[in-house]
């Protein structure tokens, strides 16, 4: 992480409260302004496969594995995983075109911390044109730069076989530029970086809740760009990176040379397609993560049909995550993970701040016969209340 230290967070933390309460207000001629979301969150597993996998006993459900946010039998009702409260501020210098921006979000999962997801200084080049220096999120993902703030996503939590990995977060260098390209509004990001996580609760998911592990991602290069038009919206990502990764203390063997510190260079590619007519919505995603040298690929997908009726929105979601096995490289193709999950959705908008919603995953285990740790299927009910302020 960029910034670990207890004490810093702290300051962070007060800066953000202090700027929400002071909200647009000049001090010293610099203009603060503050901002928060908040969603409470509880599920319960209906079913699934019964077992003891790894440290946890199922039928078990990770609704976000970069946080290692894991629903299971070891309560009736668990508020904790789907749960958080972020606060962000923004410092503008008055008549000038620099500012700097902080995000902290403290999470109900077990490992019970508070992150910087946003540190960064902005400098306005032009009306178009901003060059942003810092901590900032990772752009994989449609939903990336707000996969924290429950109000602005339709779901309870987004689909984990899409949104799981183990770096969501960069420290670099971006540019960004929008554009008018006919009737198209366009906006494109270029990046660059590096990115370290510590003990990645993504890791903590396949080997244990007590192991340990150290993930680095350098030379970070790439970029999106996005195109709107009407009710049609399209996106296209590359990322690519050296990665390496290194896991001890794990409840199970950990014997993949891709596990144990050698560096190999992975490349992304996403796309997504979205609509929304106002009463119809439509989301789509797809992602390719392939790493020449390794013994697998991955790929992920999400479609998700939506109706609107007034305040109501039901939603259905399928989304897929599947390891392919480069047999070339010796992989062991009935040794791969796979699983599909089918969500249906239910939101009411309380206002134009607050919503609740209910959901219902049902998650089927697919991977081979020798992929392990196997969690198996999971049936698993959620509701939520998110609020922005």
């Amino acid at each position: 992480m960029l910034v670990g230290k207890t004490a810093q967070i702290v300051v962070i933390l007060i800066t953000l409260i202090a700027a929400k309460f002071v909200d647009a207000e000049q001090l010293g001629g610099i203009n603060f302004t503050g901002s928060g979301f908040l969603t409470l969150a509880a599920g319960k597993m209906l079913g699934g496969t019964s077992a003891t996998v790894l440290d946890r006993n199922c039928p078990c459900f990770t609704s976000d594995y970069a946080q290692g946010s894991v629903y299971d039998e070891s309560s009736a009702l668990k508020f904790g995983p789907d749960s958080k409260l972020g606060l962000q501020g923004t410092a503008n210098i008055i008549d000038s075109p620099f500012s700097a921006t902080a995000q902290v979000v403290a999470r109900g999962t077990e490992n019970g911390r508070a992150d910087v997801e946003w540190l960064y200084g902005n400098y306005n080049l032009s009306a178009n044109t901003d060059i942003q220096l810092g901590r900032k999120r990772l752009p994989m993902f449609y939903y990336s730069d707000i996969q924290d703030v429950g109000f602005a996503m339709p779901w309870t939590h987004l689909p984990p076989q899409m949104y799981g990995w183990e770096v969501v977060n960069y420290n670099g260098a971006n540019i960004t530029h929008r554009d008018r390209w006919g009737e198209w509004a366009a906006t494109m990001n270029m990046l660059a970086g590096n990115e370290n996580v510590e003990d990645s609760g993504y890791w903590k998911v396949y080997n244990g809740q007590q192991s340990q592990s150290s993930v680095k991602w350098d030379h970070i290069f790439g970029g999106d760009l996005s195109l709107v038009r009407d009710w049609f919206e399209m996106r296209l990502v590359y990322i690519q990176s050296d990665t390496s990764r290194v896991i001890t203390n794990s409840v199970t063997p950990v014997s993949d040379p891709f596990l144990l510190g050698n560096v190999t260079q992975q490349k992304i590619y996403s796309v997504a397609f979205n609509i929304d007519t106002n009463d119809w919505l439509a989301r789509s995603e797809f992602l390719v993560i392939d790493r020449p040298g390794a013994d697998f690929r991955d790929h992920a997908q999400l479609g998700a049909v939506g109706r609107r009726f007034g305040h109501w929105l039901l939603l259905a979601t399928i989304s897929e995550y599947r390891s392919e096995a480069i047999v070339s490289m010796g992989a062991d193709p009935q040794g791969q993970e796979a699983h599909t999950d089918r969500a249906l959705t239910l939101r009411y908008d309380l206002n134009d701040a607050s919503d609740v919603k209910v959901q219902i995953d049902d998650q089927k285990d697919q991977g081979g016969i020798n992929w392990s740790p196997r969690y198996g299927d999971a049936q698993l009910l959620t509701m939520a209340y998110d609020r922005v302020f």
